[in-house]
């Protein structure tokens, strides 16, 4: 998987680990709350399934106060989140690697909303 700043995202090649988006939500909301996520105008969850048909990343559209964009999350080999941020157009804007599910909210939100 390439993920290089200014480079378009492949969506085909993201993710290496198969994983339930509706539990990535739920991680979210329950760190961050209902209106911690609803700050971010986070619309258009959608799955995102790789070349051999399984889940690989989950991608939401985000109207924050520092960063509007799409959002991909996917798990890495070693179970951690990874988020890429890009632009409506697909192209990376930033990349955090290796988050736990419990700081996955404060993570984003850091780059979403709240400095």
């Amino acid at each position: 998987m390439s993920l290089i700043l200014g480079e378009k995202i492949d969506m085909f090649t993201i993710g290496c680990r198969e994983f339930d988006p509706s539990e990535t939500i739920k991680t979210l909301r329950h760190f961050g709350g209902w209106s911690g996520v609803g700050s971010w105008g986070m619309r258009d969850v959608s799955a995102i399934k790789g070349k051999d048909k399984r889940i690989r990343a989950m991608r939401m559209t985000v109207s924050g106060r520092l960063f509007s964009g799409h959002v991909y999350i996917t798990l890495n080999f070693s179970d951690l989140y990874d988020v890429v941020y890009c632009s409506n157009r697909g192209t990376i804007k930033k990349v955090t690697t290796g988050i736990y599910f419990d700081d996955l909210f404060r993570f984003m939100d850091n780059v979403i909303e709240t400095p």
